[in-house]
């Protein structure tokens, strides 16, 4: 009977949440280790503990450098040795490059020929990968021009006060007990790869979460109504670091295309879309269990059988808005190799450019691709496409399209894309069938580390798959893009189709929809967000009145939450759609302290950042809005 029990013991630990824990994830804070010092106590709902108050228990805005009830400097020595020296001092990397005690010219040096690599910002403690949404508040100074830039010119008062490098789960537990207990804002940053400023906040104690590095492939796992391979991945990792890790295991797993990027976190949250999502979904239907740190410090584990409000509600319902993520189970694929058929063609005005097509042409061709492009999403691929701005006085159009289809041999996408190609060649573009590359399913996405990052605004939309199917809304849809692009601004679209039947009918709060679209379009302002809020601002209104287009032809879908405006009109409905109500009920529950705040996550219309100029951004206080 002993042996019997034994046995049965060990295949439970075969498909066990808790059985394949990391290291790390072990090391806890215990309740014995809180008596007596109620900074660190676990939350008791439904009242925060307010430690540092201002008398009255009761306070507009979370507590904030300078004020009165800020810790101390004795006391955040003592939150550092509670941690064993893993709190840092938050400062912009930039800071050597301006004169004063920072200056280093051989560190500054290492800065210019960094900045622009996002490997640079992700490896940082607290720098975004867009310091816009910080504030600019320490700019790279030009090149010839250090001696002018002074110490005062960087501030660095956007980012946070100071940042626990977790490497543990009680790490995150007392950071989250500190803030909570100190009223203090909270942020989460993994790789900073975040265009709304939910990795940043002025002021705050951040949590970086990009060293809980792990994986561990699981070829047979069964949890819920799930039968299959899986991994546990732990949420510091990027997107090269798995695929890396699958090396060898003739499997796939749903990751960002953005090689540094990271994959368990913020990523999921939203949705995550990558170039399997017509195939296998989006990253939060790909999420069988999690373990996280909630607002009341507790270490939990969220799947089918235990906290199932909060596996909905993490599965698309937002980040940086439920808890600090340590790892999760995330299901596996076979290996899926790609074969990719790129399309490419130029137009310009009559003199302008004399290898390329006139306008009209260019334009009809960018309607015919957009009839075609649901037949992509029908066989599992997406299209990666651009419309840009080039030439000497961006006087040519260019148009490029990727169909990265799954499962085919360069044979089968060649064949696949000829009637796309016969449609051009009726509209006037003269061009042939290229010859299709194709990846193992492995190369495909190791790619170079560090992607190229910018500094601007953008806005995106879902236009929902009847945009390409109905002759009427595929003329109206093709104009608005027209328009917008006439107004001097570049598009990006991705065609893909995460629809519920391709997810497998999950319960997540992912974006309704996600669910009827067949493009995800991105709109750029080309122009850097820097400069006078007056000039900014008025850059933005006419952006936005070109992106209104976009909004007209697709009345009721919404936008992709991790790519898009922060300051997205009705963005409850269009991040969210029907989930909202769900999503809000929750929320309130499992964090009446308000803790886990974001720029448009789910309750944040209840707090708003009082940021200078009137611009969207962290750099200032998070108060409460009353009335």
């Amino acid at each position: 009977m002993k042996f019997l029990y034994v046995i049965n013991i060990l295949l439970r630990c075969l498909v066990s949440v808790h059985c394949v824990n990391f290291p790390w994830e072990s090391v806890h804070l215990t309740d014995n280790e809180v008596q007596g010092h109620p900074e660190i106590a676990f939350g008791n709902r439904p009242t925060p503990l307010m430690i540092f108050s201002n008398g009255t228990n009761t306070t507009t805005c979370k507590t904030y450098p300078g004020d009165i009830n800020w810790p101390s400097l004795s006391i955040w020595n003592e939150f550092n040795k509670t941690l064993g020296g893993a709190l840092i001092k938050s400062i912009s990397p930039v800071s050597v490059c301006y004169r004063g005690v920072d200056y280093n010219a051989a560190k500054c040096a290492y800065v210019r020929e960094n900045y622009a690599n996002s490997t640079f910002e992700t490896d940082d403690p607290a720098a975004p990968v867009a310091p816009w949404v910080e504030g600019n508040t320490c700019p790279l100074p030009p090149a010839s021009g250090n001696a002018s830039y002074t110490n005062s010119s960087c501030t660095s008062a956007g980012y946070p006060a100071y940042v626990v490098n977790a490497t543990t789960v009680k790490h995150i537990q007392l950071a989250v007990n500190f803030a909570r207990n100190t009223d203090i804002r909270l942020i989460i940053k993994n790789t900073g790869h975040d265009f709304l400023g939910k990795s940043v906040g002025a002021g705050s104690l951040s949590i970086w979460s990009h060293n809980l590095k792990g994986f561990k492939y699981l070829p047979s796992f069964s949890i819920g109504d799930y039968q299959g391979r899986a991994a546990r991945v732990g949420s510091g990792m990027q997107s090269y670091e798995i695929q890396r890790s699958l090396i060898g295991l003739d499997a796939t797993i749903v990751v960002p295309g953005g090689t540094t990027v990271g994959a368990i976190g913020g990523f999921f949250q939203g949705g995550g879309h990558s170039t399997l999502t017509s195939l296998y979904g989006l990253g939060s239907d790909q999420v069988l269990a999690i373990n996280v740190v909630t607002a009341d410090g507790r270490f939990i584990t969220v799947d089918p059988d235990n906290n199932d409000d909060l596996l909905y509600a993490m599965r698309g319902g937002g980040p940086g808005t439920w808890g600090v993520v340590t790892s999760v189970i995330y299901k596996a694929h076979e290996l899926t190799p790609i074969s990719t058929s790129p399309i490419r063609f130029a137009g310009a005005a009559p003199g302008k450019n004399n290898t390329a097509f006139p306008l009209e042409a260019f334009w009809a061709g960018i309607r015919a691709y957009f009839k075609f492009s649901p037949q992509i999403c029908d066989r599992g691929g997406i299209g990666y496409n651009f419309i840009k701005h080039e030439g000497t006085n961006n006087d040519t159009l260019t148009f490029t399209a990727d169909l990265r289809m799954p499962f085919m041999s360069v044979k089968e996408v060649r064949a696949f894309a000829a009637p796309l190609i016969k449609e051009l060649n009726k509209v006037g573009l003269n061009i042939t069938n290229p010859v299709p590359t194709h990846d193992t399913g492995i190369a495909f996405t190791l790619g170079s580390i560090g992607d190229k990052v910018g500094n601007s605004r953008f806005a995106t939309r879902l236009f929902p798959r009847k945009n390409f199917e109905d002759e009427d809304k595929l003329d109206s849809t093709t104009r608005a893009i027209h328009s917008f692009v006439d107004g001097g601004y570049n598009f990006h679209g991705i065609n893909y189709c995460p629809t519920e039947e391709v997810a497998g009918y999950p319960d997540n709060a992912v974006n309704p929809a996600f669910r009827k679209t067949a493009m995800h379009a991105e709109a750029f302002d080309t122009s850097p967000a820097i400069g006078p809020a007056a000039e900014q601002i008025a850059r933005y209104q006419r952006f936005r009145k070109y992106f209104q287009g976009f909004i007209d032809v697709s009345p009721g879908a919404g936008c992709y939450l991790n790519e898009a405006d922060v300051a997205e009109p009705n963005w409850q409905q269009a991040f969210y759609g029907d989930n909202y109500k769900r999503l809000l009920r929750i929320k309130k529950d499992r964090d009446p302290w308000g803790l886990f705040w974001m720029p448009t996550g789910v309750g944040s219309e209840d707090w708003e950042v009082k940021a200078p100029g009137g611009l969207p951004t962290q750099n200032g206080r998070l108060c409460k809005i009353f009335g």
